[in-house]
């Protein structure tokens, strides 16, 4: 019975996805607005006054911020208040790395996550077996490793099934690329070992 109900939690996370995203997108208000993930550490994140240049500041995790442009695929530009050389302290452009840039509040995905997994009462091998006939294939496209906690980290699986054996476990703006698309989940591909499995939609972050 323990079994049972622990693979029923597992399971939970199969339908989150279709009902986070449109909450989140609701309070989220702008194309632009993304927020801070740095790592596992939760440390802040890093601000410059050029692309890999001096550091004049640093915002917390958490913090949501505006994206100006995206200069790159490297790099975001913002406008963050400091003592500019030169011309004193002001709202100046200024340049954060987008690996640590994600478009839903760490906060808010975590509640999310914790209220589904109260009420599931889903059954887990139809899950499985509707996710695997949800599959489509798609241009491929790179994703960063999003966790629903600073301190945990991100599971690849050999099917998707939060129930299926774990192939390999990825830190919070770890990067891979996405080969399916299914309706919960994405099959994708470690770019460094060539590994294929799969993760819950959820817990990945299209990169910009």
């Amino acid at each position: 019975m323990k079994k049972r109900i622990l693979s029923l939690m597992l399971a939970a996370v199969l339908a989150l996805a279709a009902f986070i995203p449109a909450a989140l997108a609701e309070e989220t208000g702008s194309a632009n607005e993304y927020y801070v993930f740095t790592d596992n550490t939760g440390k802040p994140l890093n601000v410059r006054a050029e692309p890999n240049g001096e550091v004049v500041g640093s915002l917390e995790q958490g913090t949501k911020v505006e994206i100006v442009s995206f200069v790159n695929e490297n790099w975001a530009m913002i406008n963050f208040t400091y003592d500019k050389a030169g011309f004193g302290v002001g709202e100046w452009p200024a340049y954060v790395s987008r690996r640590y840039l994600i478009d839903v509040d760490p906060a808010e995905l975590a509640k999310a996550i914790d209220t589904e997994l109260e009420n599931y009462t889903g059954d887990p091998l139809t899950d499985v077996l509707m996710e695997i006939a949800s599959a489509v294939d798609v241009e491929n496209y790179k994703i960063t490793v999003r966790p629903a906690r600073v301190t945990s980290w991100v599971s690849m699986r050999w099917f998707p099934s939060q129930v299926g054996p774990v192939l390999k476990t990825y830190k919070a703006t770890e990067e891979l690329i996405v080969l399916k698309e299914m309706d919960h989940y994405l099959q994708v591909q470690d770019p460094d070992t060539g590994d294929v499995g799969y993760i819950h939609k959820m817990f990945a972050a299209k990169l910009p």
